[in-house]
């Protein structure tokens, strides 16, 4: 007999039903206690329903470019387990310590912009997002609230709650206050702009549609004063060879959200001399599907903030 009530799923189950390698599934549980909390009657874990909802946003928050580590907070706080909801209980005729009141503004904030969008309040919305990257800066933001925020208006999506034209105008009024943040796409360029000969060019992979997390790492980059090209979604290998001749960028950052479009097969067509780094961010790079020739460099790294870091470092 199980713990929780409901079907149960093997790790081979869960990796099939979500796309996920069980690697990873056995990673998370490793790492941030993501996993079956139900056992069969022969004492076997299995992952629950509730289990394999946590597991799907931690996957749909790292596929949006939170951190790993953050996006299973995010699950285990957000996707109602019952030892969460009485731990929660206890803790509602408590003090609330500083770390919840901020949790708590946060979460107010997210409200806020929820019922703009679903009042296609492009107004309204826009506003608060402004005043969450004013006070936050575009990391935390896009963390602690613009992916929390995307994520929810996608479950609400699925569940019908919503029509598609909300989903739309959030993405609209994200992407447009963060583009509004980066100095390529202001007349002129920021005061103490680092030199913009060669700046850092960003681009998703060949088949991979989301330019979002682009859009973030732009206007991040861009209040470290580093001047970037967004190529932005689907960019063809070759697309991206020929900017990298015209642009001679010192780095090159390719996101992937998916593993069926981390691939850059035909890298190898860059002309030979051009020393530049590659920096492969998003999920989908599991199987590195990368074959460049010297003297590229490729690394990855494991979320926006680490880009943000490797990449001021490259180009100081």
């Amino acid at each position: 007999m199980s713990d929780l009530p409901g079907l149960l799923w093997g790790v081979g189950a869960v990796s099939q039903r979500l796309g996920i390698a069980p690697s990873t599934l056995r990673s998370w549980e490793r790492r941030y206690g993501l996993g079956p909390s139900a056992r069969t009657a022969g004492g076997h874990r299995r992952y629950a329903e509730l289990d394999v909802a946590r597991v799907e946003r931690m996957r749909q928050l790292i596929c949006a470019g939170v951190p790993p580590a953050r996006a299973a907070v995010v699950s285990l706080r957000s996707v109602g387990h019952p030892a969460a909801v009485l731990a929660g209980s206890r803790a509602s005729s408590e003090r609330p310590a500083p770390s919840r009141l901020s949790e708590d503004r946060v979460s107010t904030t997210i409200a806020e912009m929820l019922h703009a969008a679903c009042d296609l309040d492009s107004a309204g919305l826009s506003a608060a997002l402004g005043r969450a990257v004013d006070s936050r800066g575009v990391l935390s933001a896009w963390t602690d609230v613009i992916v929390p925020l995307l994520v929810s208006l996608g479950e609400a999506w699925a569940r019908g709650d919503i029509g598609v034209e909300v989903e739309h105008i959030a993405t609209e009024c994200v992407s447009t206050e963060l583009r509004r943040r980066t100095g390529d796409r202001r007349t002129g360029d920021r005061p103490g702009r680092r030199p913009t000969t060669s700046p850092v060019l960003l681009a998703s992979a060949p088949d991979d549609q989301h330019c979002l997390p682009l859009t973030a790492l732009a206007a991040a980059l861009d209040e470290q004063r580093i001047s970037t090209r967004v190529l932005g979604a689907g960019t063809p290998t070759s697309a991206l060879v020929a900017a990298v001749e015209r642009v001679v960028p010192r780095v090159v950052f390719c996101w992937s959200s998916l593993d069926r479009t981390g691939r850059l097969a035909d890298l190898g067509q860059t002309a030979v001399g051009a020393a530049w780094v590659l920096l492969l961010g998003g999920p989908g790079w599991g199987r590195l599907q990368v074959q460049p020739i010297a003297p590229v460099r490729v690394e990855r790294v494991p979320d926006l903030g680490a880009a943000v870091e490797r990449i001021g470092g490259l180009v100081a």
